[in-house]
């Protein structure tokens, strides 16, 4: 084993290199006391470097408890935050719930009041002039499906009626042409039908020979004179684009409204 020179050892032998003589005994009593010295030292050294091995595994153990603290209070936060939430969807939960249990009896009061719509649509379609009446009887009888179709929602139903009832309007607000077969004394022929607006609804064959207007009065069907035929040639070309706007003459009848 390699010695080392500790300050006992280098004493004794600074004394030695100045001449200082030493009895055999005392000289070996001397290196059993270095000896004793040089393993006090090296267990000094050994107990040194434990400690500062304890030492560095204190800081490393301080900063995981640091750690660990911080996880710890970011883990309450992240609790307390997610309790809160919780606590929001449960209301917002509670609130769709209440909601819920409601729309039975709104829907229960909706549609007796969509289907009246329907109705009152449908009578004034048939009180109305009998134009397109195939179309529009065919959209009445669509929505009283939808009605009763659960697979269309309330908000669905209603938007369906209001648009019914839109275009209904809508026919007021424009002329209109469009060829149609009618029975005239008992033979079917075709006819053109022009509608302007709700003041009037006539039609007349290609030939000129047929025309006719629709009284709302008797709900019939009357000859018109032949001073007509040539307006209604006209407005029928106005209508089609095939002529430039003017002004046009309809055989209409005074309308009458009464209150009740």
């Amino acid at each position: 084993m390699k010695k080392v020179l500790t300050p006992a050892r280098g004493a004794i032998l600074a004394a030695i290199v100045a001449g200082v003589a030493l009895p055999a005994t005392a000289q070996g009593q001397l290196g059993q006391a270095l000896d004793t010295g040089e393993r006090s030292t090296r267990q000094a050294e050994q107990t040194q470097t434990r400690i500062n091995q304890l030492d560095d595994e204190r800081s490393n153990m301080v900063g995981e408890f640091r750690t660990l603290i911080q996880r710890k209070t970011s883990a309450e936060l992240y609790a307390r935050q997610q309790s809160a939430a919780v606590e929001s969807q449960e209301r917002e939960l509670a609130s769709l719930e209440d909601q819920l249990g409601r729309v039975d009896e709104i829907t229960s009061q909706t549609a007796p009041m969509l289907g009246e719509l329907i109705d009152d649509l449908e009578e004034f379609i048939e009180l109305d002039l009998p134009f397109r009446l195939e179309q529009r009887r065919e959209n009445i009888a669509e929505l009283r499906a939808h009605l009763e179709d659960p697979r269309v929602s309330v908000v669905e139903r209603y938007r369906l009626i209001m648009a019914s009832y839109t275009r209904e309007m809508e026919y007021g607000r424009k002329n209109d042409t469009w060829t149609e077969d009618i029975l005239i004394d008992g033979n079917e022929v075709q006819v053109q039908m022009v509608l302007f607006g709700r003041v009037a609804l006539v039609y007349m064959d290609p030939t000129k020979r047929h025309a006719a207007r629709y009284d709302r009065e008797t709900k019939a069907w009357v000859p018109l004179d032949g001073k007509y035929k040539d307006e209604i040639a006209k407005a029928v070309r106005i209508i089609q684009g095939k002529r430039t706007q003017a002004i046009m003459y309809v055989p209409a009848t005074k309308l009458a409204v009464t209150a009740e």
